[in-house]
């Protein structure tokens, strides 16, 4: 080999020798103490907030129901009064700004207690209501919403005499992410209920029934 030709492979030798070394990623392969190194290899992803996703979610909650109106009563003073309740609900999220919602709220009117302080009479409204909820998505863990739908009221005298009729609802409200799985929830929702037929006094009538409802609630995702 000639004196030119070494020098050459001497100085690419040195060259080579000089280059910085590479640095090597690791990911965990899942495996204790076992990483796959290599030039393309990323990190562990670190789980986010996700709460725009498709999913189902359950809750329930507490219900006070304010009545703002009542039209074509039985009697001149109006046949039900302000009360309260429960509530269950189940939802699915179809899409992210997008869920349907299934619910079931019972509420309790016009209690009469016995002289020993006893309920003795009271009015139920039952409602099964399914909504559309329309939902606003930000760089926050809070998601207000509006929601529409419509429903099937019944209303019952110490669970007997039930007169019924079809409704609807519209309102907004508002949920706060704890983390992926549980939320704490409020809303205010309008109803508007055409009862068949309703007792009182002997009387019979077809009145329509507006109500403010305002709700809290906790939700467990899926």
């Amino acid at each position: 080999m000639s004196s030119l030709a070494r020098g050459s492979l001497l100085l690419v030798v040195a060259l080579l020798a000089m280059a910085p070394p590479r640095t090597a990623a690791a990911h965990d392969t899942g495996y204790p103490h076992r990483h796959v190194y290599g030039p393309g290899a990323t990190g562990p992803q670190q789980p986010g907030l996700d709460i725009d996703r498709r999913e189902v979610y359950l809750g329930g909650g507490l219900v006070g129901n304010i009545i703002v109106s009542q039209v074509d009563t039985p009697t001149s003073g109006g046949f039900i009064s302000h009360g309260g309740g429960a509530q269950l609900f189940l939802g699915v999220r179809l899409a992210r700004m997008f869920a349907v919602e299934f619910a079931y709220a019972q509420t309790i009117h016009n209690p009469v207690e016995d002289p020993a302080g006893l309920t003795v009479s009271y009015l139920a409204l039952h409602a099964l209501t399914a909504d559309l909820k329309i939902i606003f998505p930000n760089r926050t863990n809070v998601r207000p919403y509006a929601q529409v739908g419509a429903g099937y009221y019944i209303m019952t005298k110490e669970y007997r005499d039930a007169v019924s009729g079809g409704g609807i609802q519209a309102g907004a409200g508002v949920d706060i992410w704890l983390n992926p799985w549980w939320s704490l929830g409020g809303r205010v929702l309008y109803h508007g209920v055409k009862f068949a037929d309703v007792f009182g006094g002997g009387h019979s009538s077809n009145p329509y029934l507006s109500t403010a409802s305002l709700d809290v609630n906790i939700q467990v995702h899926f």
